[in-house]
């Protein structure tokens, strides 16, 4: 089960208590908006299949903090003591994993989207600076004891940053590594890479859907098969430079294809960024394992060991929140299909494979660009089609009509966040050509959706000093955009052949609109006001084609209406995001929405 608490009664929590909570239950639902986060998809491949929204905690047992949860918060106090609260975190992340630090949303998704997510994953990085660590201080040792002092290690990393898959993967191998000094045999790192994995799923097949143990997997794998070869073509460079440059380029081989599957998007600042950011990051990773060492011995001494690592920490943060401001900082690549991920990947394995087409990498470079680019170039010469999102006041309305992108309404700041921007990135959409604003619209959204992605122009369609009832606010092609009434909220569009209004006010009443009905409406979109058996009537006599309704709440009495009438009807809060193409129709983007319960 999937558990939520206030925050003042998560700081209170820790392993092996035993609660009871006060909340509400509910079952987790499917998203109602294309490319938005699958929540109930995402606790399924966890094994959960309900949540709980707790209120509050009415019993705990009155256990004393110990083990891994008193070091671990050790550590992060220690941080936050010598850097800040957000610094405090930002590094303890960086040392122990995300899944071991409540780090803010806002700082994991910044280093998300330039490409660092790895950053804040405990993992073969961390591993390999801790072993090297180890054998530095332990040169004088026998293999035996090495391996004994480097296990014991491993398992005490392992317990702090607690049971992740890429920790445990990372760990394993490394295990391999000391065990191959004891016997004076080279470790094949291939193999034990295989091998782990292997071991891992073994234990828990669930982790195969877990993304952080398949970048890591990969990340690894990419280190051991393509940085060798990168390395050599960089043979003009120190070794040194030439193996920094190699890491991230192999890395984001590998990767990337699969972070733009999930993610649709890139970063073409990806690859030089991390470049430039690894020896900040090596850095801060070795500086600060030592601090925590010593916070746990002399809290003090590591302490201000810690606030040494405040200018580099900050460097790395002052920059990576620069690059979202630059151009091209962020690509919409769209949907990529499974076929075309596996395509993608089994041409790089090939490359890896074969000798002979190894000497021919630049082709197979330039065909699986070309699998991510031409389906993007295609639909922007061929693509036209309207979309509804469900918004958490009013829908937003997505028009794509050859490579031209009309939006209107923006939404709230939290639409923008899970609704509009993961749907932008999924159609592979990194221009806005016109923005049509409403009476609804807010000045604060407008401003994040500017940073967000370009926009050539915003109109106010109400606008109190060039409105008209006749004003005719967007002629692009084959659409038409007027705005029909201020007060009631009423817009008219026109695209090919097909005919829309959209009426979203809050003091109607069936005489004020039925003025703007006619007979050859094809879609009716409604919000706002609550239907009623009077409008039941008007829409009886105008008979829409389509009629979208998209309000929190539709009493039973008036679903049996709609279907008495014959009217076809869809429901946002219940069917979720509807769309109109041409030769299609229009149509719900899931067919299995849950009913509203």
């Amino acid at each position: 089960m999937y558990v939520t608490l206030p925050n003042t009664e998560v700081y209170l929590i820790y392993p092996r208590q035993t609660l009871i909570i006060e909340g509400n239950l509910y079952q987790p639902r499917s998203p109602k908006n294309p490319g938005a986060f699958d929540f109930k998809k995402y606790l399924a491949k966890q094994g959960s299949f309900s949540g709980l929204k707790g209120e509050k905690v009415v019993f705990r047992t009155d256990k004393k903090l110990w083990g891994w949860t008193n070091l671990r918060n050790r550590i992060i106090n220690g941080f936050t003591d010598a850097l800040g609260k957000e610094n405090g975190l930002v590094i303890s992340s960086i040392i122990l994993g995300r899944r071991a630090v409540d780090l803010p949303p806002e700082t994991r998704d910044l280093f998300v989207n330039i490409g660092l997510a790895h950053v804040f994953a405990a993992s073969g990085f961390h591993v390999a600076l801790l072993l090297g660590i180890v054998f530095w201080i332990t040169q004088s040792l026998s293999p035996k004891k090495k391996l004994i002092l480097g296990i014991v290690i491993l398992i005490f990393y392992v317990g702090l940053t607690g049971i992740q898959p890429s920790i445990l993967r990372a760990a394993l191998m490394g295990s391999s590594v000391l065990i191959g000094q004891v016997l004076d045999r080279k470790t094949n790192a291939l193999g034990a890479l295989l091998l782990s994995g292997f071991l891992l799923l073994s234990i828990n097949p669930l982790w195969i859907w877990d993304l952080g143990f398949k970048l890591s997997f990969l990340a690894t794998f990419a280190l051991l098969v393509t940085s060798p070869f990168i390395e050599k073509k960089l043979d003009f460079l120190p070794p040194k430079l030439a193996g920094m440059i190699a890491v991230p380029i192999a890395v984001s081989i590998w990767t990337s294809p699969l972070i733009m599957y999930f993610f649709h998007g890139f970063s073409f600042y990806l690859i030089p960024f991390n470049i430039l950011a690894t020896p900040l990051i090596m850095l801060l990773v070795v500086g600060g394992i030592i601090s925590a060492v010593f916070i746990l011995i002399i809290p003090n001494l590591g302490i201000l060991i810690a606030k040494i690592l405040f200018w580099p920490l900050q460097i790395l943060l002052q920059s990576a929140q620069q690059i979202p401001q630059l151009k091209l900082s962020a690509f919409a690549v769209g949907q990529i299909s499974l076929v075309t991920l596996i395509i993608i990947y089994s041409i790089l394995v090939t490359i890896w494979l074969n000798k002979r087409f190894q000497k021919y990498w630049h082709i197979g470079a330039l065909i699986i660009i070309g699998l991510i680019i031409i389906p993007i170039i295609y639909k922007n010469i061929t693509l036209l089609k309207i979309t509804v999102l469900e918004g958490n006041k009013v829908p937003i309305i997505v028009m794509q009509n050859r490579g031209k992108v009309t939006l209107i309404n923006v939404g709230s700041e939290t639409d923008i966040k899970y609704t509009l921007s993961p749907f932008l990135s999924q159609q592979g959409i990194n221009k806005i050509n016109t923005v049509i604003i409403t009476n609804n619209q807010d000045e604060l959204s407008l401003s994040i959706i500017k940073k967000k992605i370009k926009i050539n122009s915003i109109i106010d369609l109400f606008d109190n000093k060039e409105f008209n009832n006749s004003h005719q606010v967007v002629e692009e092609d084959s659409t038409i955009i007027k705005a029909m009434n201020r007060e009631s909220g009423i817009i008219k569009w026109q695209i090919k052949d097909k005919y829309w209004l959209w009426i979203d006010g809050q003091k109607l009443d069936p005489q004020s609109i039925s003025v703007h009905l006619n007979h050859g409406l094809d879609v009716l979109l409604w919000s706002g006001k609550k239907l009623s058996s009077d409008w039941i009537k008007l829409l009886k006599k105008y008979q829409p084609k389509i009629l979208i309704i998209s309000t929190n709440y539709l009493p039973s009495f008036i679903k049996t209406k709609l279907n008495q009438e014959n009217l076809k009807w869809y429901w946002i809060e219940r069917d979720g995001a509807i769309q109109w193409i041409p030769n299609q129709g229009i149509k719900p983007l899931f067919n299995n929405q849950e009913e509203d319960s």
